[in-house]
């Protein structure tokens, strides 16, 4: 087997949430070598996994329902890696193919099996670590952009909460790199607001207590064209709203991290339902990439991962990405999550040895 930098670089093995709780609760085991994939499945070899909020509220006890699920699960939404077998019906991959794949769990892992259909072909000379980078982040926000049920022409204008974080950053770098010419506004610290502004974004307290008034007082008096919200709580809900333009202005809320505790450790005790609020607003719509886009309409999901890509290999897009990590780290990196304090743009776990040597991650 190739070194890995999991826990037991020369043995097969994935993170397990055991029960739900803080970073500490993840678990390492090992497994038994890759079985043969059935008929229609790839075996992949893991290259980069991703690390997103989402894998803290799944640990921390997971989506109300109709998204939840009980522990036993292995976290990880995304990844990239390379087939290293595939099953006897399978005509559109080869051993040795370059994959993207949105698993929604089992990314923290060496190897994956998954159904042929699901994944995503690269070309063999695209970089790892940059493609690692667009299945998850950069295609969430192509779609927040273009395929959540807003119209976006030029001259409008966008609220992004917590831009400064890798959806965010995406949203920004693809209104640029496509032309959308969209004037940016955006919530984040203080001490990000430079990095907020070399994207081409406005930058607006995360701390202010009047968000809709900051918003109309940078945007010529007026509320914006569309806001995205990644909290999720009926106080943030509210003051996205109250921050779109009045009457016609919409809300996209694309996660619910309010949901969490400050510490990791569960989630808050509240009666609140993001998702059945949603249900009740006739302009705030939920929207992720997964259920509302790639397992949706996965041809125009490719169509649109191309046109991204492409921007990618031909250096108009160069996807940010703030931390790495090496699979043994998962606590660490949940940590992070729970923490705040990610960094800017995408984070990922350098799962194959060689790899993590090549982008001198230290370990």
């Amino acid at each position: 087997m190739t070194k890995t930098t999991a826990p037991t670089p020369t043995t097969p093995g994935h993170w397990v949430v055991p029960k739900f709780g803080p970073p500490s609760v993840l678990k390492w085991e090992t497994l038994p070598e890759p079985t043969p994939p059935a008929k229609d499945e790839l075996a992949i070899r893991i290259l980069a996994a991703g690390i997103s909020g989402s894998d803290n509220v799944w640990r921390a006890g997971g989506y109300p329902k109709p998204f939840h699920i009980e522990p036993g699960f292995t976290p990880g939404y995304d990844f990239v890696g390379v087939v290293d077998a595939i099953g006897e019906d399978v005509r559109d991959f080869e051993k040795g193919d370059l994959v993207a794949n949105l698993c929604i769990f089992g990314g923290y892992a060496t190897h994956k099996t998954i159904p042929a259909k699901e994944a995503i072909k690269l070309r063999k000379e695209d970089d790892v670590v940059k493609m690692a980078a667009l299945t998850l982040n950069y295609m969430t926000a192509y779609g927040m952009l273009k395929r959540s049920g807003v119209s976006l022409g030029p001259g409008s204008s966008i609220l992004i909460g917590s831009v400064s974080g890798g959806v965010g950053t995406a949203v920004a770098q693809l209104v640029k790199s496509f032309d959308m010419r969209i004037t940016m506004l955006g919530t984040c610290s203080k001490a990000k607001f430079d990095y907020v502004k070399s994207l081409g974004i406005t930058p607006i307290d995360r701390h202010t207590t009047d968000l809709a008034n900051e918003v109309k007082k940078l945007n010529g008096g007026k509320g914006v064209d569309v806001a995205y919200d990644s909290v999720g709580s009926e106080e943030s809900l509210n003051a996205s709203l109250a921050s779109t333009n009045q009457g016609k202005g919409r809300v996209v809320c694309i996660s619910t991290l309010a949901a969490v505790k400050e510490d990791g450790s569960g989630l808050v005790e509240t009666e609140f339902n993001a998702f059945e609020f949603i249900d009740r607003q006739e302009r705030i719509t939920f929207f992720v990439v997964t259920y509302g886009y790639y397992l949706k309409d996965k041809e125009l999901f490719l169509r649109d991962f191309e046109d991204v890509a492409e921007k990618v290999r031909v250096g108009s897009l160069s996807p940010v990405v703030g931390r790495l990590f090496g699979l043994s780290q998962a606590v660490e990196a949940n940590k992070v999550l729970v923490e705040g304090a990610g960094g800017l743009g995408k984070m990922l776990f350098l799962v194959d040895e060689e790899l993590a040597k090549a982008n001198e991650l230290s370990l």
